[in-house]
């Protein structure tokens, strides 16, 4: 794929932005200020990767559209590398929120069955090598003393469920090759999908737990994950 191919005649679709007019630093610095991933340098850089490398996916998606269009027929190898990279992407998006959300959830958990204050108590932090569990400490004392936090976890978290819930599909869908929440359910043809005549991002035909069978891909993850984090910002400015 050439990363550098000419995409000046490509009918861009209202769907998805031009690619001159996405700004890719929101997927690589605004998860730093979530309410749960603030000061966490780690799971920070989890989510500096996903916005580095979806850049660099974009613009690959443009470049196998216009491959595509100029050979009138599928490029087998560019599609295969494609696919590979997005797989990958969504893997990675999947366990970065997968963890969010557990925290979230424990954190929630805990505070309502009045364990929170066990948990705490039994965190080692003496090992000065080792700040994870500092700053698990603290957040989990904030989150027992401060219901402003509290509020703004569960509304952090409430913006982004949708987006966790396309992802976990096509997680399950391409990794476990089951629908989520339902192991008997199984897709026709994991992993196989179709240049999007749009954007070029793969899409994939995924099945829900009751069985229902609908496309998506992984810029829908992205743009979703962008207008959360735009919706974010928004609200927090009102």
């Amino acid at each position: 794929m050439d990363d550098h191919a000419d995409l000046s005649d490509i009918d861009f679709s209202d769907d998805y932005p031009d690619l001159s007019e996405i700004d890719f630093s929101i997927l690589t610095i605004r998860w730093r200020q979530l309410a749960l991933w603030e000061g966490d340098q780690f799971l920070g850089m989890q989510g500096m990767n996903i916005g580095i490398t979806d850049q660099i996916i974009t613009r690959w998606e443009y470049a196998l559209l216009r491959e595509y269009l100029q050979l009138e027929k599928t490029p087998g190898d560019s599609v295969m590398a494609l696919s590979a990279f997005s797989q990958m992407w969504l893997f990675a998006v999947y366990e970065a929120m997968r963890l969010w959300r557990e925290r979230f959830y424990k954190c929630r958990k805990w505070h309502d069955s009045g364990g929170l204050n066990k948990v705490i108590e039994n965190l080692d932090c003496k090992d000065e090598l080792h700040p994870s569990k500092r700053l698990k400490k603290r957040q989990l004392g904030r989150y027992r003393d401060d219901e402003n936090f509290r509020n703004r976890i569960a509304r952090e978290w409430a913006l982004f469920e949708t987006v966790y819930q396309t992802v976990e599909l096509l997680r399950m869908n391409l990794a476990k090759h089951a629908a989520p929440g339902k192991e008997s359910v199984v897709p026709r043809a994991p992993g196989y999908a179709r240049i999007n005549r749009h954007c070029g991002t793969l899409d994939f035909e995924v099945i829900d737990k009751d069985g229902a069978y609908l496309i998506t891909n992984r810029r829908d993850v992205a743009e979703g994950l962008r207008a959360a984090f735009i919706s974010l910002k928004a609200s927090t400015v009102d």
